[in-house]
């Protein structure tokens, strides 16, 4: 293999030019499919695929309080009863979850006090990017893979679905050390 970026070279055999071994797949770029989705402790709340015919090409303010807070909500009010206790939420701090008409909705659902204050862009220590990590990582492995939205749909939701609560157990686990890595560094990287 080598030559420019993005060109694969490959040796073969004269007459082996459309032989399944010596080609690599093309397909035409996928629209980006906008997931949410949260856990608590060990266990998965809802995972939403965003409609962006019906709700919008992208997550807006008043998207995420009409499609994605209410089932936030609900997942709050169930996981509290079932704790006997207050859930806390963490939000990674996008332009959506900050917004004013955000912070007021969530402060009229009486959810805004059970927000953890958190810095932005902090992925190190978000801990559904390891769970989005490991979908996509399976799902990379899929045979044959995904080849439309509505493929990759169906993978989403199939990965999701398999996360099993010792999986979550496990990513939380981590937590303690991702805070001390976030310390050691100043907030600098880490390997989370």
């Amino acid at each position: 293999m080598g030559g420019a970026p993005g060109r694969v070279w490959v040796t073969r055999k004269i007459g082996e030019e459309f032989d399944e071994s010596c080609l690599l797949p093309k397909f035409k770029k996928q629209e980006a499919i906008i997931v949410w989705a949260c856990f608590v402790g060990r266990r998965k709340g809802p995972l939403i695929i965003w409609d962006k015919p019906a709700w919008g090409k992208t997550i807006t303010a008043k998207g995420y309080q009409t499609h994605i807070l209410p089932h936030l909500e609900q997942i709050w009010h169930s996981e509290s009863a079932r704790t006997h206790d207050y859930v806390y939420i963490q939000h990674d701090n996008a332009s959506p979850h900050r917004a004013r008409t955000t912070v007021a909705d969530l402060q009229d659902r009486g959810l805004y006090n059970y927000l953890l204050p958190w810095p932005a862009t902090s992925p190190d220590l978000n801990l559904i990017e390891p769970v989005w990590r490991l979908m996509k990582s399976r799902i990379s492995k899929l045979h044959p893979r995904p080849q439309n939205n509505k493929d990759m749909v169906a993978a989403i939701q199939n990965e999701w679905n398999a996360i099993t609560d010792y999986e979550l157990g496990q990513i939380l686990d981590t937590m303690i050390d991702r805070v001390d890595a976030v310390l050691t560094t100043n907030g600098g990287h880490t390997k989370y």
